[in-house]
């Protein structure tokens, strides 16, 4: 069964698809897709053949729009949007007969910071719990200046306004240093929220990405292991931020996904 941009909320952005395969487990968990963008573009369309994919395989597959960041728009509310697109989802599978409990958040960029943030702050409330994570090149910490700067500072000027909006608060270069900037930066870090009861985490990364360095990755893995948490790195050699030049490593962190998800999803220890 597969359901084409069906609406889970009242904003014209809250839509989805979903994919219930024939061979999905009654009480299987499901995989949520969400698409990156700079947090202000983008479509759920970027991933239809991911969808496709996944729900080959036999995993109930979902990926979602949600409302861009603005002056009146922040990460909270696109956190909001996710707990919405949960809720929905786990309504329709139950109406086609399946108990879905638990779910594999995946994105990239932008959307991959989103899976965390998701996971790390709001589990307690979610209507499917977030068990395991796949992110794909997403940033984990907004006050690094190579962050903000980026590689060769091309992207500057944007990643200042975008955060602004992000966060709720204007950041310029100015203030950027103040102590009211940093506790608003800090607060939407997912690298902030790591503890022990830290999900297991996929990461693949491009070693030349000039959007979010690859030291962005290093040091989420670096407080992973910090805590004990299971996690895994796929490194993209030649690849920047689009991970568009090592199709070997496409391959292997699909392979990596699908191990985790037939042992935490599909309860296949």
């Amino acid at each position: 069964m597969i359901f084409k941009d069906i609406s889970y909320g009242a904003h014209e952005r809250n839509i989805l698809d979903l994919a219930i395969p024939e061979s999905a487990g009654r009480n299987d968990g499901m995989i949520l897709i969400i698409h990156g963008g700079g947090w202000n573009s983008c479509d759920k369309s970027a991933h239809d053949k991911d969808v496709e994919f996944w729900s080959s395989l036999g995993f109930i597959t979902a990926t979602m729009n949600y409302r861009y960041v603005s002056a009146e728009i922040h990460i909270p509310d696109l956190l909001d949007d996710i707990t919405k697109a949960l809720g929905f989802i786990k309504e329709r599978c139950a109406e086609n007969g399946h108990n879905v409990e638990k779910t594999m958040l995946m994105g990239g960029s932008a959307g991959a910071h989103l899976c965390m943030m998701y996971a790390f702050t709001r589990s307690e409330e979610a209507p499917i719990k977030p068990s395991v994570i796949m992110d794909y090149c997403g940033p984990v910490d907004f006050t690094k200046p190579d962050f903000l700067i980026g590689i060769n500072g091309q992207f500057e000027d944007y990643k200042y306004g975008v955060i602004s909006d992000c966060v709720g608060r204007k950041i310029t270069k100015e203030n950027i240093t103040s102590e009211e900037s940093r506790k608003a930066l800090l607060e939407y870090s997912p690298i902030c929220f790591v503890n022990e009861n830290t999900v297991p985490i996929i990461l693949g990364h491009g070693k030349l990405d000039d959007i979010v360095p690859f030291n962005q990755c290093e040091q989420l893995i670096e407080k992973l292991n910090s805590f004990g948490i299971e996690n895994e790195l796929i490194v993209y050699e030649n690849s920047g931020h689009a991970l568009d030049k090592d199709p070997e490593s496409v391959e292997k962190s699909r392979e990596i996904c699908r191990k985790y998800a037939e042992r935490i999803l599909k309860n296949k220890e």
